[in-house]
């Protein structure tokens, strides 16, 4: 990453905002990251990851010792992002990206793990990833899962989250709610209003 000035204040900001949202009683704490369009927005949300997981092992303050993450996107930006964010990610940190066939779901996601999903798959109640089967569960259940049974928080970074405020805002709000992460890091050029 090019060490432009707006982007390190940037990512300064976002590590130490969502370092006290995790030190929060409750659930849901959101914090908004605007950026105009060609910013870096993605990179700069990548960076802070990595600084935040580095944080979280290494500050004595830090509120939990480790963190589980679940990045969501539109359409096929998902897939992009992940492709993008392995190269990335293994040049600079410990952050381990997956897709959802390849999470051991009865796990939950795994501290460190970036679960890459697109809005369209957990957004309506007939897909697999709502639903669950008789070999998958649900994003719920592992949600529920590394929340409660791993004691691990759940950070999720919703990508391009200006997207979901429209016809299916209330889908997405009651999607989030079921998911229940500490955090919600809602990244946009144009934010929803309401955040």
């Amino acid at each position: 990453m090019k060490e432009l000035a707006y982007q390190q204040t940037a990512i300064d900001k976002l590590v130490n905002e969502t370092f006290e949202l995790l030190s929060l009683k409750g659930s849901r704490h959101a914090l908004v990251f605007e950026a105009p369009t060609g910013s870096g927005k993605t990179i700069m949300t990548s960076e802070m990851l990595c600084r935040l997981d580095e944080a979280l092992r290494e500050r004595p303050d830090a509120p939990y010792s480790e963190a589980a993450y679940i990045w969501i996107a539109p359409n096929k930006l998902h897939e992009q992002s992940y492709f993008k964010l392995s190269n990335y990610f293994s040049e600079i940190c410990t952050l381990n990206p997956i897709l959802f066939d390849d999470l051991d779901q009865t796990e939950g996601v795994q501290p460190g793990q970036i679960l890459f999903v697109n809005w369209e798959s957990i957004n309506k109640e007939k897909n697999k990833l709502v639903k669950g089967g008789e070999s998958s569960l649900s994003i719920f259940e592992i949600a529920r899962i590394t929340r409660e049974e791993r004691g691990v928080p759940i950070i999720v970074i919703i990508d391009e989250e200006h997207r979901f405020a429209s016809k299916d805002a209330a889908k997405s709000e009651n999607t989030l709610a079921m998911i229940q992460p500490k955090v919600e890091i809602r990244v946009s050029a144009t934010p929803n209003p309401r955040n």
